[in-house]
Formats: C-alpha cells, sequence, structure tokens
C-alpha cells in the first residue's frame, strides 16, 4: 500500500492532505465519490476539494456533477518549492534588515535527500553567482532551485556523473564522476559533499576559513 499524503508542513489541511491522496488513487471524481472513500463528512470532503483548487493542488472539471482532478505531483512539488523558496526569501530579507552580525556557523546533513534539501534552499536564494561541481544525483532533485536561481544569478556549474539530459541547459561542464560536491553560493556559503547515496556526508558553512579552503579548491579544479 502506498504511503499516506501529508500536505499539512506546507499550509493544508489534514482533511486537504487526505482527500488529495483519494484523488490520486481514485482519478478524477465527483466530491461524493472522495467522501465514501475517505469516509469524510461530505460537506468537510467539498471543502476540501474547492481549498485545494484554490491552492491549484486539484482542478474542478467542467459539467455536472463537478469533478475533481489531483494536479500532477511533480508539478505540485515543483509549485511548493517555489511557494517556500519565495517565503524563505522573504524571511531571509526580513532578518538581514534587523539583525545584528553573527557569528559564522556550519551545519551537516546526511544522505542524498538531507543534501538536496540543503543545496534546494541555498540555490533558490542565490542572488549573484552560484559555481562549483555538483554530484549528479543531487542534481535532478535540486532543478526546480537551479532554474529559479538561473532567473537572476550567474552559474557556472559542473557535474560530477551523468549529466540529466533536462538539465543541459544549466549546466557549464563535466567532472570526473567520484569528483565531491563544492559549491560556493554567493561567495559568502559554501556546500561540500562526498560520498554516494545514504551514504553522502554533507557540509554547509559561512566560515571564512571553508570559504578560502573552497575558492581554492574550485581554482584548482578550473
Amino acid at each position: 500500500m502506498p504511503g499516506s499524503v501529508d500536505l499539512t508542513p506546507f499550509g493544508f489541511t489534514p482533511t486537504e492532505s487526505q482527500v488529495y491522496g483519494a484523488l490520486l488513487r481514485l482519478g478524477p471524481s465527483t466530491g461524493y465519490a472522495v467522501a465514501h472513500a475517505t469516509r469524510t463528512a461530505r460537506a468537510n470532503t467539498y471543502g476540501a476539494l474547492e481549498g485545494l483548487a484554490e491552492r491549484a493542488a486539484a482542478t474542478r472539471l467542467p459539467g455536472r456533477p463537478a469533478r475533481y482532478r489531483a494536479v500532477d505531483p511533480r508539478a505540485l512539488i515543483a509549485q511548493l518549492a517555489a511557494e517556500q523558496g519565495r517565503a524563505l526569501d522573504r524571511l531571509s530579507q526580513a532578518l538581514r534588515d534587523s539583525s545584528e552580525p553573527v557569528e559564522p556557523e556550519s551545519r551537516t546533513a546526511a544522505g542524498v535527500r538531507a543534501t538536496a534539501n540543503l543545496v534546494m534552499q541555498l540555490v533558490a536564494r542565490a542572488e549573484r553567482r552560484v559555481e562549483g561541481v555538483l554530484a549528479a544525483e543531487l542534481l535532478r532533485p535540486s532543478l526546480p532551485a537551479w532554474r529559479r536561481a538561473r532567473e537572476r544569478a550567474t552559474l557556472e556549474l559542473r557535474v560530477a556523473g551523468d549529466l540529466p539530459v533536462e538539465a543541459e541547459t544549466l549546466v557549464a561542464g563535466a567532472a570526473p564522476p567520484d569528483t565531491p560536491t563544492i559549491l560556493l553560493i554567493d561567495e559568502g556559503q559554501v556546500v561540500v559533499a562526498s560520498g554516494a547515496g545514504e551514504g553522502l556526508a554533507a557540509m554547509w558553512s559561512s566560515h571564512p576559513a571553508l570559504l578560502a579552503v573552497v575558492r581554492a579548491a574550485l581554482r584548482s579544479l578550473a
């Protein structure tokens, strides 16, 4: 059985999450059919369907009785990533405007998913330049962030491993498959990672010493 869909971290209600999951299983359906499948009160089901439609997570089809269709999950993920990126942009700007200078920090991540999420968050907020080498297995899940970054920042990205066809316009060249991930974002943040799969280990830092090391490493790879 597929896992349940939980959209609540992105501002949807539990009922909307349940109804979206039902639409994925059922295909285009009436509110009555969804209510029956989810064992949810019909009024609550229709409210959830309209809520999904307002957030572009479902489409209301023409005709009577009204039927609803779930938006493709990949499109929904891209939309939510863009919304989260804009929210992070606003927060980042507010923090820059209101906070005093802070000490540089470092953080770690483990595994492909956590590292790809880290890369997405940093790259999506890039304002000037992102350069370095990225492992191919991290590129595909972070593609929405790279596309967004390209709209306002210069990308000098090389990929270690097989390049996904859909990313060809984002990449400046290739690197040997065993090259570790080394990214420099806006001259102020770095991500370094090595390993593969769940054995992948990554670190993000804004420490000046690590920034200098990464700049030197990128020059040696040029």
